[in-house]
């Protein structure tokens, strides 16, 4: 590949902080407003003009992981709740004890932007939107600076402590630390895909029941036909539990590689032409959707996966089913290993793989090496939908999750690089791999997982002059999350 070679310059530094967050999604807005809270000078940089990452420019309207399954314990507590209420307060989400007793906190996105600004503002964290962090000053295996790009031109910021926030571990990668990508055996990683808003649904003249189903087996055949292209036909529920005739539906699939351009680009431009179809298609089979219109499609295709930062410890998917519990735990799990087919062929509702995958070919790390995978004993995989050949029994099967009551813990060393010491991830890119990742990837988790690497990143910058994010009290950071109401 022809490169060209850019001449040396000069770039100012606009700011130096003691915590530097990149990324204002639900791991990173807790991140920032945590060290602030701690007494940090702390910088959140996000490349969008408002917060939320994958909550807002995704549309993902629905916080999961919530509570352990078969109890109402919240696994979700301190600036994540306050998040919650907020929105809550301007009507934007439904009460949160009634919410997380019923295993999900459905919300409207915009809510989700207001109460965000508030908390980043009133805590104290200097926010930085429509900037990029574009690369890493490393000095002696630290990273001292970021690059930003913005309409402001590039420019630079200084900082003890950073925290990776932007999902696809991209600072991890500037830095050059080591990371892993997608699942071990050939690095494919779960579809991408997109929710989206449409109105004009007559809530009183939509199908339930039997009729319902009947349609929704109209949809799987017309998919098989070509007719449609998604992974679910349904029309999905309102927006925020309360917005009659809205709905926010989750249909779109597409397979590629979220850190492609390229693969976003395609991505972006096929589902939204996906979304078109399925409109159309509802308008003529569906009685109430007759006058359907789509409302908003995300400004940002939907990610499931990409990088995954190599820390000192890792969050495997045996961990989940076995609700392994760590002395070093900074936050807590309770989302079932939920993956979505790489090539985004999967119609199901269940969205797991493991075996009788439909694609020809089949999925090969599925196909011959579906005995070595995590949850294969105790039933614990989740098959196709009973019409690909499997009794209603199997299709009843329970999810690869914690037993009823319990959780997985989620431990500091999985937030922390192995190479670069004042380096932390926050999110879906923490220390785990495709298995493990895809049951903390959700937003609830990842609040939890901000506020703790906010807390830690504050102790790292005020306790150790090199910013040392491993030297870390774990006890302290523990004794600072229970006080500040997080979940632990």
């Amino acid at each position: 590949m022809p490169t060209i070679t850019l001449p040396s310059r000069e770039i100012p530094v606009i700011g130096d902080y003691d915590v530097i967050v990149a990324g204002g999604g639900p791991g990173g807005i807790p991140a920032a407003v945590a060290a602030a809270r701690a007494g940090a000078r702390t910088l959140l940089i996000e490349r969008y003009g408002y917060l939320g990452g994958m909550a807002t420019a995704g549309l993902i309207n629905v916080i999961l992981g919530v509570h352990a399954s078969g109890t109402d314990e919240p696994m979700i507590g301190g600036i994540a709740e306050e998040i919650c209420r907020g929105m809550t307060s301007l009507g934007g989400a439904p009460d949160f004890d009634d919410a997380v007793s019923r295993g999900g906190i459905n919300f409207e996105p915009e809510a989700y932007k207001l109460v965000s600004d508030s908390l980043v503002l009133e805590s104290g964290v200097d926010p930085r939107l429509h900037s990029w962090a574009v690369d890493t000053i490393m000095e002696d295996g630290r990273i001292t600076a970021l690059v930003l790009e913005s309409k402001s031109g590039r420019q630079a910021v200084t900082g003890k402590v950073f925290v990776d926030a932007t999902g696809d571990a991209d600072l991890v990668a500037q830095s050059g630390a080591r990371f892993a990508h997608g699942r071990q055996f050939d690095g494919a990683v779960q579809a991408m895909g997109s929710m989206f808003r449409f109105g004009g649904a007559d809530e009183e003249r939509l199908p339930t029941g039997e009729e319902r189903a009947a349609i929704i087996e109209r949809g799987w055949a017309a998919m098989d036909a070509g007719e449609i292209n998604c992974f679910n036909p349904s029309w999905g529920d309102m927006v925020a539990e309360k917005i009659e005739g809205e709905h926010m539906v989750n249909a779109m699939r597409f397979p590629g590689d979220a850190t492609s351009a390229e693969d976003l680009t395609r991505a972006e431009v096929q589902i939204r032409r996906d979304t078109w179809g399925l409109i159309e298609w509802w308008r003529e089979n569906v009685p109430g959707l007759e006058n359907a219109y789509l409302i908003q499609s995300p400004p940002h295709v939907g990610i499931r996966e990409s990088r995954q930062m190599i820390g000192h410890e890792r969050i495997v998917g045996q961990d989940v089913l076995d609700a392994r519990r760590h002395e070093d735990v900074v936050a807590r799990g309770c989302y079932y290993i939920d993956i979505h087919c790489p090539l985004g062929r999967v119609k199901n509702a269940t969205h797991m793989c493991y075996k009788n995958c439909p694609n020809d070919p089949p999925c090969a790390y599925y196909e011959e090496r579906y005995e070595e995978l995590p949850g294969r004993d105790e039933d614990a995989h989740l098959p196709m939908r009973p019409r690909d050949g499997l009794s209603q029994q199997e299709w009843d099967r329970p999810r690869a999750k914690p037993r009823d009551g319990l959780w997985f813990d989620i431990p500091w060393g999985c937030l922390v690089s192995a190479d670069v010491p004042n380096l932390l991830a926050a999110g879906r890119n923490i220390s785990a791999d495709h298995h493990g990742m895809a049951a903390v990837r959700v937003i609830g988790t990842c609040m939890s997982i901000g506020q703790a690497a906010g807390e830690g990143a504050a102790i790292a910058a005020g306790e150790d002059p090199a910013g040392d994010a491993s030297q870390v009290d774990v006890t302290t950071l523990q004794q600072r999350l229970r006080a500040n109401r997080a979940a632990i």
